[in-house]
């Protein structure tokens, strides 16, 4: 028996009791769970202009964002954006532009990792520390993440389900970019160690590009034609042929699925007064153009594929700038751009430049 004030309380009184909490809590639960999704993306406010929706703003609810980085559009037109100092992924409706989902959150597998690379794939599966890349591919349609202060590689379901964790052999050190081919081939823009590499659908590393010290074997960076300093975005076309940023040579290289250097072409934008410069690439098959991004000098730059220049994105059409710190950018099946903006907090859908 139980003792309330002067009321003796028997186990059926205590039961009773017990259930009423347990209703409580799961009404509340299912009020929270039933609140409205936040719209994210609407139509900008010039019908017909060059942008054709934008949302976002600063903060870490739902649909808000801090300094987001990457982003993917999926067959269906969902958006993923890499929030990167909320640690997660957040998807956003194609269809009606609200928030659908959200994963990831902060977990310092590097810290526990103790600098082993190996430990890396085991800690925290599905947590992420300021995720950058993201990107679909592969025969099973998984989302693939670059968990970038974790040092790793992870692979998640549509719905947010972490499948598989990997990281070099040698560990990554700060990767930015990631890209897979139909085949589920995946190339890793390993920034911190100026190189490309290339791993199987497992997880296994094939092979990886760039300069390497020759008395210590280790990757350094490198000026010549597939060297690299610090890439960042990457980008695939049909034939397997890889786009590079090569971001502290200021160009774009462009090399065959086996490592040949096809071309290269400066990007006139990118320079060493820029501090923080992440750009990152996005390629539109269907029209034979690459936009690359110019997040210090507020600018996308649009290029046909051999390189020649077809337009700068710079101003909305009331000639405002449009872009605060414009990072990741994605290109959706009928050619329109999407554009995320780290510094405004921000996502744009912009009309393609074909």
């Amino acid at each position: 028996m139980l003792k309330i004030g002067d009321r003796q309380l028997s186990q059926k009184d205590i039961f009773v009791g017990v259930i009423l909490i347990v209703v409580a809590i799961a009404a509340v639960w299912t009020m929270i769970g039933a609140k409205p999704k936040p719209v994210v993306m609407r139509p900008a406010n010039v019908p017909g202009g060059l942008v054709l929706q934008e949302g976002g703003q600063p903060g870490a609810g739902y649909g808000q964002f801090n300094y987001p980085r990457g982003i993917a559009v999926d067959g269906d037109g969902n958006i993923y954006v890499a929030d990167s100092r909320n640690h997660r992924i957040q998807k956003i409706s194609g269809t009606d532009g609200k928030f659908l989902n959200q994963f990831g959150g902060l977990f310092d597998a590097a810290k526990l990792a103790n600098g082993d690379p190996k430990k890396l794939i085991g800690q925290g599966p599905g947590k992420l520390n300021e995720p950058n890349g993201v990107s679909f591919g592969g025969p099973d349609g998984l989302i693939y993440v670059v968990d970038t202060w974790n040092n790793r590689i992870q692979e998640f379901t549509t719905g947010g389900k972490s499948k598989k964790v990997f990281t070099s052999d040698d560990g990554f050190f700060a990767p930015r970019e990631l890209v897979v081919d139909p085949a589920g081939d995946i190339y890793v823009a390993d920034t911190g160690h100026h190189r490309i590499v290339k791993f199987d659908p497992s997880g296994k590393q094939i092979r990886s590009w760039g300069a390497i010290n020759p008395k210590t074997g280790a990757s350094v960076a490198g000026k010549k034609l597939g060297e690299f300093n610090e890439p960042i975005g990457l980008a695939l076309d049909k034939d397997g042929n890889l786009y590079i940023a090569d971001r502290l040579n200021f160009r774009i290289q462009v090399l065959s699925p086996d490592g040949q250097v096809l071309r290269s072409w400066p990007v006139k934008g990118w320079s060493k007064e820029q501090i923080d410069m992440e750009p990152h690439l996005a390629l539109d098959q269907m029209h034979g153009l690459i936009y690359a991004t110019d997040g210090r000098g507020k600018k996308v730059y649009c290029y046909h594929l051999d390189g020649s220049e077809v337009s700068t994105i710079e101003k909305d059409s009331t000639g405002n700038q449009l872009f605060s710190v414009p990072l990741g950018v994605s290109v959706d099946g009928s050619g329109s751009l999407y554009v995320v903006d780290a510094g405004a907090g921000k996502v744009f859908k912009i009309k393609g430049q074909f």
